[in-house]
Formats: C-alpha cells, structure tokens, sequence
C-alpha cells in the first residue's frame, strides 16, 4: 500500500468506511543526528500497534497495515520531511501521513474513528498564523504557530515570480536587481532611466496581484492571520492597498534574505503572542457572557446532546484530554470505555466530528486556557 502526505485537513480518508482505522502520533525532532532514534521510536510504536492490531483485525489486514508502516519506518525521504511531529492514518486501504508542527504526545490507536485532536491542532490552532515574504522579484509563503513554521509549497503551476502574474505584461531585459523609490515609495526594479515609469507599473501590477492571489488562495480559506515579511518601503504600500483583511498591521520589515529561521520564529512569535492571547480572551468572555444566559455550558453529556442537534456554535477543547468513549449520533449519549480496552475511541474526537459537521467551529487550547476542567467548553446557537 503506497502513502499520501497531506496538507489540508480533513483529508478523504476520514470519510471511507474501510476497518480498521489506526491512528499513529509521534514527535520528532528536527536535528538530523536525532533522526535514527526518531526511527527507533517509530518502530517502538509499530510493535505496540501490532499487537492491538492482533486482537481486533484478521491476519491479512493486519500484515498489510504493518508491511506499509514498516515501508515508512524505512523511508529516508519520509523521514528527511521531518518537523516536530508525525501523523499517520492507516486503515485496510488508504495511509495517509502527516507531517506536523506541533509535537504530539507519542501513541498507537486502533478505534472505530480516527484520533483527530493532535492533528487539528496544526490546522485550527489559534496561534496558528502565514508568513508571506515578498521581494521585488518573488515572494514564498510559510504557516506556523507558537513552535516554529514550514514552507507553504506551491500548488501545481501556482504563481510565485513577477513573471508568472505579468505574463506578457513583463519584461525582464531590461531590469537588474536594486530599487527605486516608485509607488508609495516602494522599492523597485531598475533599468533605464527611460524605462523607469514603466518598470514601477509593472512592480504596482505585481503587488496589486500578489494581495488579491494570497487573500482569495490562502487567507480566506485558512482564516489565519498573515504577517508581512519584507523591507519597508513594501509595508507602507499594503498598509494603503491590500484588501486582505487577514493582514496584520504590523510584520517583520526586513529583508526576507538576511534573516535566519530561528530569528525569524521568534520575531514572528512575537507578533502573533498578542493577537493570540486576545483571541483567547475574547472566546473565554464570549463564553462566560453565554454560560450567563444559559447558552454555554461545560458538562460532556449535554454538550454531546446538544452537538447532535446542531446547536453548538463554538466548541472549545482540551488539547492533550482524552475521554474513552464514542458519543451515538443517533440520541447525543457518551458510552465511556476503560481506556486500557484494545479498541480505543476518544470521544471527544466524535465531538469536534459532530461540531464541525454540523458547521460549528473548533477551538484545540492548551489546558492552563481552557475556561473549565471537564475537557470541552461549548458556546450555543440557541
């Protein structure tokens, strides 16, 4: 069986009906001398899973689940990938690999659901946030949180350079690297002093482009504040001309060729640590406003009824709590299980599964944000 490496999330294979479905987490390190014994650690886990697999799957299914692990255990272009941790979903057909920025807690599932909660914190953390880093030439885009960020590939024939969005439009023969103070003073291409109206057109053009591709491709989709990473004269022009309104007003004025990704973590951090801690805040008041009004509440067994029903609107959840367990979709009831039991569930997966089917939105927080200690805080509709 081959493997997928995903970067949206949900990914298909949480829909298929195929069994058993295996959930693997691991954190990894990012030095290269740590990633033998990263290996070693996987393969740790794999003998954990087979013998769960053993108990619940037939032989068959069971050998070609552990023939594709063990496949990526072995897997030195898997491995060369690595961030802060690994991801992987496996059922009798599909196996699909995560790469994730944010290091889980290490562990082996076998469950009637995959175990979603470790990975939805990369996608919809709250201190998740992009870097665009523009010159006058190209700009590479970057997601990241709190632990650091990864490169943004692009998707098949995805613009990047000022010649993929002029097209025709553009050319580069006469143009050498350097700047002119163009259009709200942002730094330009130069040539020809006779070229020169010409060439800041073409750098207007091009911004103007770059703004409209990230909003309408990536900020409207991901929801996720983004930071401008380039020399100042480009902030003064956004400030005036983007209509991104998930542009941050303040971003790193530098140039995205000097700095090192280390410093650049860290500047970046400290832009999105306020922004964070008021989004926090602003969802711990807005709960404590509806817990007020009977519209919030903080107890598993009525917010699994309520979810059911399509009434929760908001659904704050530990990141690190598991409760055993599966909620019926039928009626909303927890049926909690000993969580020593072969066959593992997390109720709160099915939770943010319902939630977020229903077209509620769900928030992973670290415990010492959580507004209660039950696990799961829900804000109503209704």
């Amino acid at each position: 069986m081959e493997y997928t490496i995903a970067r949206t999330y949900p990914h298909k294979i949480l829909s298929e009906q195929s069994d058993p479905k295996v959930s693997l987490y691991m954190s990894t390190h990012r030095d290269p001398t740590k990633n033998e014994a990263d290996r070693i650690r996987f393969g740790n886990l794999l003998r954990d899973l087979e013998n769960k697999l053993k108990k619940v799957t037939d032989s068959k299914k069971q050998k070609t689940i552990m023939q594709t692990l063990n496949d990526l255990k072995d897997d030195r272009t898997l491995w060369n990938q690595r961030l802060d941790g690994l991801c992987v979903f496996i059922n009798g057909d599909s196996c699909v690999v995560y790469i994730l920025s944010n290091p889980p807690r290490d562990m082996a599932i076998v469950g009637q659901r995959f175990h979603t909660k470790p990975l939805l914190r990369d996608f919809q953390g709250l201190d998740e946030y992009q870097i665009l880093a523009l010159s006058a030439k190209e700009f590479t885009l970057y997601e990241g949180n709190r632990t650091g960020f990864r490169l943004i590939p692009p998707k098949d024939d995805e613009p990047r350079k000022i010649g993929d969005f002029l097209g025709e439009e553009f050319s580069e023969s006469y143009l050498a690297q350097g700047s002119y103070g163009g259009v709200g003073n942002t730094p330009m291409f130069h040539g020809h002093k006779s070229k020169k109206d010409e060439v800041d057109k073409d750098i207007e053009r091009y911004l103007n482009k770059v703004d409209k591709f990230i909003k309408d491709t990536y900020s409207m989709h991901s929801k996720k504040p983004l930071i401008l990473f380039a020399l100042p004269e480009y902030h003064a022009y956004f400030e005036k001309r983007s209509n991104n309104p998930y542009l941050l007003k303040n971003g790193i004025k530098e140039s995205p060729n000097e700095l090192t990704e280390s410093t650049l973590k860290e500047k970046a951090w400290k832009i999105i640590e306020p922004h964070y801690e008021s989004t926090i805040e602003k969802l711990k008041d807005h709960y404590e406003k509806a817990l007020q009004k009977d519209r919030a509440d903080f107890n598993i067994n009525t917010i699994s009824k309520a979810a059911v029903n399509g009434r929760v609107e908001t659904l704050l959840i530990e990141a690190f709590r598991i409760i055993p367990g599966r909620i019926d979709e039928n009626n909303g009831y927890l049926i909690q299980r000993d969580g020593s039991q072969t066959k593992f569930d997390d109720a709160l997966d099915d939770l943010m599964d319902i939630v977020l089917t229903n077209g509620g939105s769900v928030h992973v927080i670290p415990e010492e944000k959580m507004p209660c200690d039950t696990g799961a805080a829900a804000i109503y509709r209704y």
